[in-house]
């Protein structure tokens, strides 16, 4: 179980490995009412076990209806949001057959501004890279990030703040073609 490698003290590994067994299927259930899919189930209650191994903290007593009450939530918010994501993702995927003749150069400049903005992410040099993938994607605190990378939170301040110039420079360039 990769969750325990997140979890630094051996009780709260127990804890854990106690509350996987005791409530992985009634987590699935409640993701599952949500999404309706299996499939989508499981990667909900994996995020919603990562989440909680970041936050073992909270948990006291594993039987106590507050312990139940927040897996419960955590399940359930995590497959809000990938909902949410699918969602937005379904609005955005446009087949060309579905379209009209007029519209097929509209699906191509906006896929064109997606990969570009997408390579504007990779090619930013790794140092900003990093603290922007752990800040935007991780949604990690700056003190998180600095723990993990090993560099003061004010030096992830200061990387944030040149690669959103460096974006927002490389987005007017292509702006301006």
């Amino acid at each position: 179980m990769f969750y325990l490698m997140i979890i630094d003290s051996p009780e709260e590994k127990r804890v854990f490995v106690v509350i996987y067994e005791k409530y992985r299927y009634l987590m699935m259930k409640v993701a599952h009412d949500v999404l309706k899919d299996n499939f989508l189930a499981e990667d909900a209650v994996h995020e919603a076990f990562i989440k909680i191994a970041h936050n073992m903290q909270n948990i006291h007593d594993v039987e106590s209806v507050e312990t139940k009450r927040y897996l419960i939530i955590v399940a359930k918010n995590a497959a809000i949001d990938i909902y949410r994501s699918r969602k937005k993702q379904m609005k955005e995927e446009m087949f060309i057959d579905e379209l009209g003749e007029d519209a097929g150069p509209i699906t191509y400049l906006k896929t064109d501004i997606d990969n570009e903005i997408l390579d504007i992410l990779k090619n930013l040099p790794v140092k900003y890279r990093d603290v922007f993938l752990l800040k935007y994607s991780n949604h990690m605190s700056n003190a998180e990030i600095s723990k993990i990378l090993n560099i003061s939170e004010g030096t992830i301040r200061q990387r944030i703040a040149r690669g959103k110039l460096i974006i927002k420079e490389e987005i007017e360039r292509l702006e301006g073609k």
